[in-house]
């Protein structure tokens, strides 16, 4: 009967080392499945709207949306995408149409770059640490807004060496039972000037800026932002978001903010401005924009059902095992 037995002994150890190997697989791919990533990386965001108002009379002047360097992606699986446009290229891409008209990138330079790009190294198993992230970038900008479709010089320009944000969430699951997530973006604003008809702003990577509020453009529809930044955290979800600076127009009235800035009858002289289809201006303009966000809805190393089922099955057949060795007895 030894030989029986021994026959009897190894399919039984089979059986366990085998339900032991699906209930961890199945512990890892349940916990794995249930934690998942986002990101995107954008250079140029454009979703404006141009109308006339005159008489009561609303006629559209133009609409744009514009995405120049949009890159996103989702994991697991991890993930690497990129779009870039450099050197003279960025030059020939330079112009962005209505109602961005003057978009310039140096040429000349070997670092011009317009560029989106996003990551993630979070994979169906989950790694110890992994990252998700997007960045936006812009180097050797050179805006002047409206200049072409309004007849406007001098309105709204932003200069900058760089511009460039990047969102990341990073992930650690090698201690305890939780994932851990914490935010780790950060922003580049090198050599940035806004200038509002005349007005001008050295702008820094100080975190939520909100630009010429003592001419109280808010009033008038207009908001001019460098370096917004969202973070928020709870136990299970980590979410960032960057625009190196964003530009929103709400009923905003070109012809409105110019007679407050520069009224009749003062001594300030103003850049000539005759724009008698009174333009309203709606939507927003964002640049060198990022955003990544991380969640996890179960414990890691949680064991799900059907692992503990196959888990229960070998140890029924080991106890099965033992009757019949005392059977055998």
């Amino acid at each position: 009967m030894q030989p029986q037995n021994n026959k009897v002994i190894r399919a039984v150890v089979r059986t366990i080392l085998t339900s032991a190997l699906f209930a961890s697989a199945t512990v890892g791919f349940s916990t794995n499945a249930a934690i998942i990533g986002s990101s995107y990386g954008n250079a140029v965001y454009v979703d404006l709207s141009i109308t006339s108002n005159v008489g009561n009379v609303v006629s559209t002047i133009a609409n744009s949306t514009i995405n120049l360097a949009h890159t996103s992606g989702s994991a697991p699986e991890n993930y690497s995408q990129i779009d870039t446009i450099i050197g003279a290229s960025a030059n020939a891409s330079g112009t962005l149409g209505s109602p961005i008209d003057i978009t310039e990138f140096d040429g000349a330079l070997s670092t011009a770059i317009i560029e989106g790009d996003s990551q993630s190294s979070l994979t169906s198993f989950v790694p110890a640490s992994f990252f998700t992230s997007g960045r936006g970038t812009i180097n050797d900008l050179n805006l002047d807004l409206f200049s072409d479709l309004l007849g406007i010089s001098g309105f709204l320009t932003l200069r900058a060496d760089v511009l460039s944000t990047v969102s990341r969430i990073d992930g650690d699951a090698t201690s305890g039972s939780n994932v851990n997530l914490s935010t780790a973006g950060t922003s580049d604003i090198a050599e940035a000037e806004v200038s509002l008809w005349g007005n001008s702003v050295k702008a820094t990577a100080l975190e939520n800026q909100s630009l010429f509020a003592g001419l109280n453009i808010a009033d008038f529809g207009l908001g001019i932002f460098v370096n917004e930044v969202e973070r928020t955290c709870s136990d299970f979800t980590c979410t960032e978001s960057r625009n190196a600076v964003r530009v929103s127009f709400e009923d905003f009235s070109l012809n409105a903010l110019y007679d407050a800035i520069f009224p009749t009858g003062t001594p300030l002289n103003g850049p000539v401005l005759s724009l008698t289809n009174n333009p309203i201006v709606n939507g927003e303009i964002i640049l060198a924009s990022s955003f990544a966000t991380t969640s996890s809805t179960t414990e890691v190393n949680a064991p799900s059902t059907f692992a503990l089922f196959l888990l229960a099955v070998g140890l029924l057949g080991a106890r099965k095992f033992s009757r019949q060795c005392a059977e055998y007895r």
